[in-house]
């Protein structure tokens, strides 16, 4: 057996023209890399929408470039939610500007165990849509250390409604302002009274205001106790931006009530929440003993007990104590004002109520009055002996006459000019919208709560960030989910090129298959054709002989000889065209 001989590793040998091309590949290869490395470290971003909705002011980009440490913010919103993609494609841009930004998305409706975490850290309230999709009271919360900021959705978007729907764009502002505040900058204080029986901030129960103060948290407010009568406190309210006296079981004592007056006449502001005060006396009624704090805001408490006779607005079974009332146009009750646009306006509803009125003093404002009642209530200024009462009470003479004012709001001049506003009062003839059942009741009924978080705005007046300036209205468009990009992504990238593979396919097995054959438009297959009749039987000599040599059972077939008379009629046909033919040419 021969040796077979090793074969030699050889490469293929390479012509000017193909070394230049497998160059310009490995130059290209390396071009592409270098630039993948480059946009890693140096990122750019181009918007191209109308209104520049996503490039950055100078203002955040200065605040995110100067960040001092670390800041974490937590997104709790899902696909489902129309506001998720603006608020990401957002936070890409502000992540591109600083390290310093640890972003974390939460889904409620996939995403169980991080909101329950996030919930127990924050607080986060939850619920569900009639959709079933889960919902927080909060959406973004930015937090560092210790210090945490919500913002809800009124923050980041206004909704203007109609026909045409526009929508404002506030995320921008909304989440700057956050970041700010979380690094230094005082939360608002709203210091609630104590030593008269007002309601608890920290009681969870039915006449405490624990559920006024989780909504208030999350309005990022700082909540403390302050006693107006201790001891050695000139001053209580100093560093109090809003004062806040939830409910009344006892009258202020002289003293407090003129360091109260003091503290508002200096540039501070109140939100007095007081019901009828039931006591030993002729009416069974006890003031306050507030008037020389308020007089100065021209607004004064009536010792009454207001009663609804309209049974459109009272509750039934209540005797006209729990009733509806009608809000009236001021900047805080815009939400609650039925306008143009004929929105459902959730309803105010109070519990237990005294009236106020108007009084003049020197150098006093003019106040607004917010909440009223009907033509048909009144008043009851007596309501000693309501022990025995068994039907509900009907007005007397002395009694008060309605339209009467439950809720007023006033506003002093400045005090310095660098002061937001002036002095502010709001007051409410009951406690009720401050207890925990207001935050409760469902969405229709729940225009008392919206009532008070108003107020508290109104009377904080937090700044906004001048340097974040605001968007402008679009109109509102169509929402696109990360699960319909993906559907987009796969029709074009795979239905489309696929389909037109198939199609491409189709064809070239079609055009296999009728290749060699003619094809006439419009006309009909030819048939195939017939065979000529065939002369079988012994070859002659001749025909024999060329045959020489071939198998003696292939029997060649022979044509028949033409008859006899067919030639010669065949060319006398031919005889007479010809001749037809040279005549028309003469």
């Amino acid at each position: 057996m021969a040796r077979e001989k090793k074969r030699k590793l050889s490469f293929p040998r390479l012509d000017p023209t193909q070394t230049s091309v497998l160059v310009g590949i490995v130059l290209a290869m390396i071009i592409v890399v270098l630039l993948n490395v480059a946009s890693t470290r140096r990122f750019t971003r181009w918007d191209w929408t109308t209104n520049k909705r996503y490039s950055l002011t100078p203002a955040t980009v200065q605040t995110l470039r100067e960040l001092p440490s670390p800041i974490q913010i937590w997104v709790l919103l899902g696909p489902a939610d129309p506001l998720e993609q603006s608020v990401k494609q957002l936070l890409v841009a502000y992540k591109a500007e600083t390290t310093k930004l640890d972003i974390r998305y939460v889904d409620p409706d996939r995403d169980v165990v991080a909101l329950e975490d996030v919930k127990q850290r924050f607080k986060i309230e939850t619920g569900r849509t009639e959709q079933g999709h889960v919902v927080t009271d909060a959406i973004v919360v930015v937090a560092r250390g210790d210090r945490h900021w919500f913002l809800s959705l009124s923050d980041m978007v206004e909704i203007s409604g109609g026909d045409d729907t526009q929508v404002k764009p506030k995320e921008e502002r909304a989440l700057t302002g956050a970041i700010r505040s979380v690094l230094g900058s005082e939360k608002a204080k709203l210091c609630f009274t104590t030593g008269h029986g007002e309601m608890s901030p920290d009681d969870p129960g039915r006449e405490g205001a624990g559920m006024l103060r989780d909504v208030l948290e999350k309005d990022n407010y700082e909540l403390t106790v302050v006693d107006p009568g201790a001891p050695n406190a000139s001053e209580p309210f100093a560093a109090c931006s809003v004062v806040v006296i939830a409910g009344l079981r006892g009258g202020f004592t002289t003293e407090e009530t003129e360091r109260l007056r003091t503290y508002l006449l200096g540039g501070g502001n109140l939100l007095l929440a007081a019901s009828p005060i039931t006591g030993a006396s002729e009416t069974g009624l006890v003031p306050p003993n507030l008037d020389r704090a308020l007089a100065p805001f021209g607004i004064a408490l009536d010792e009454d007990l207001v009663i609804e006779e309209d049974p459109e607005l009272s509750f039934p079974g209540t005797g006209g104590i729990r009733f509806v009332v009608q809000p009236r146009p001021h900047a805080l009750t815009a939400a609650l004002v039925k306008g143009d646009d004929k929105r459902d306006v959730p309803r105010t509803v109070i519990h237990f109520a005294r009236s106020m009125r108007r009084v003049t003093e020197p150098g006093s404002a003019s106040p607004a009055d917010l909440l009223l009642t009907s033509q048909k209530s009144f008043g009851l200024v007596n309501i000693s002996g309501a022990s025995e009462w068994k039907d509900a009470p009907q007005k007397k003479a002395g009694d008060l006459g309605g339209p009467l004012p439950v809720a007023m709001a006033a506003e002093r001049p400045k005090t310095s000019p660098s002061a937001a506003h002036g002095p502010r009062v709001v007051v409410i003839g009951s406690a009720s919208p401050l207890t925990s059942p207001t935050f409760r009741e469902p969405l229709p009924l729940r225009g008392a709560a919206l009532f008070v978080e108003s107020a508290i705005s109104w009377l904080a007046s937090k700044p906004q960030v001048l340097d974040v300036p605001d968007r402008t209205a679009v109109p509102a468009g169509i929402r696109i989910t990360d699960d319909d990009r993906a559907a987009v992504r796969r029709y074009v990238l795979f239905m489309m090129p696929g389909t037109v593979a198939i199609l491409g396919i189709v064809v070239a097995l079609w055009r296999r298959r009728t290749e060699g054959q003619a094809f006439h438009p419009g006309a009909a297959r030819a048939a195939p054709p017939r065979k000529s009749a065939v002369f079988r039987g012994p070859l002659p000599t001749r025909a024999r002989s060329r045959r020489a040599g071939a198998d003696d059972d292939e029997e060649p077939e022979l044509k028949s000889e033409p008859k006899p008379g067919a030639k010669a009629k065949a060319n006398a046909k031919s005889s007479s065209k010809a001749k037809r033919s040279a005549g028309e040419d003469a």
